[in-house]
């Protein structure tokens, strides 16, 4: 059973910012709830017991006084240059974990657990699972990342792909040694997306699998258009993930 995970919460949330405040984006309230604490409260319901959460020096306050409130065993891994993409932050995170494999999960997307239960089947049998949904409910493709699966190999990845057969849910298992291979990647590279360290793995033959969560739901908050949906039709899926993890979410609130 895999027992880390890393939480990436180091981005700027442009396209929201002015409607929560001061309030950075991984806490603002989804039904009540922060935002953060649903992938928290997911990790937690499979087993994950020490959390590495990336944030940004503008938001290590807030989410530190919400972490020490919580009580929860998190580690908090501040990344100064932001602007340099979610793949530099995941390369600041995964310097801290202990074990081979680990769970990697953004702070923004909201999932039905039995994605994480589908997934948690397959942590064995790659570099880097990565979970993918050839039907989504929520999300617009064409914001989404994208990705071209053939025989459940990952070939392509990005946001701009042409030719694709899924989108990216924003939730990964990984394994620890490839921290040398992105770190070197880091060295050549300024702008860091996790889509491109991806990519860059497909070209080195690593194992890169996708697992199809077949239209499970899940949700990304990215946008205004993202916070309407929470509140009208994917409000009934919203509860119903409060209700499954509620014996983790009220320690989190």
């Amino acid at each position: 059973m895999i027992k880390e995970a890393i939480i990436l919460a180091a981005g700027l949330g442009t396209r929201i910012r002015g409607i929560f405040g001061d309030t950075p984006k991984p806490l603002i309230k989804i039904a009540g709830i922060p935002l953060i604490a649903y992938p928290i409260a997911n990790l937690l319901n499979i087993g994950v017991r020490k959390i590495y959460i990336v944030v940004n020096s503008n938001n290590y306050k807030k989410i530190a006084d919400f972490v020490h409130r919580t009580n929860l065993d998190a580690e908090l891994i501040i990344n100064n240059i932001p602007e340099r993409g979610n793949g530099y932050s995941l390369i600041l995170g995964m310097q801290y974990v202990n074990g081979e494999i680990f769970y990697l999960s953004m702070s923004d997307h909201i999932h039905d657990p039995r994605i994480f239960k589908k997934l948690m089947k397959y942590e064995c049998k790659a570099d880097i699972i990565v979970g993918a949904d050839s039907n989504p409910k929520y999300v617009d493709s064409e914001e989404a990342t994208k990705i071209l699966v053939k025989n459940r190999r990952v070939i392509d990845i990005g946001k701009n792909l042409d030719n694709y057969t899924h989108v990216d849910i924003g939730l990964f298992i990984m394994r620890k040694d490839l921290y040398r291979v992105y770190k070197e990647y880091s060295g050549k590279q300024h702008i860091i997306e996790l889509s491109n360290l991806i990519k860059y793995s497909t070209k080195r033959n690593l194992n890169i699998v996708a697992i199809d969560i077949e239209g499970i739901p899940w949700i990304d908050i990215d946008t205004p258009k993202d916070l309407y949906k929470v509140e009208t039709y994917a409000k009934e899926f919203i509860e119903g993930v409060r209700k499954s993890l509620c014996n983790y979410l009220e320690h989190l609130c």
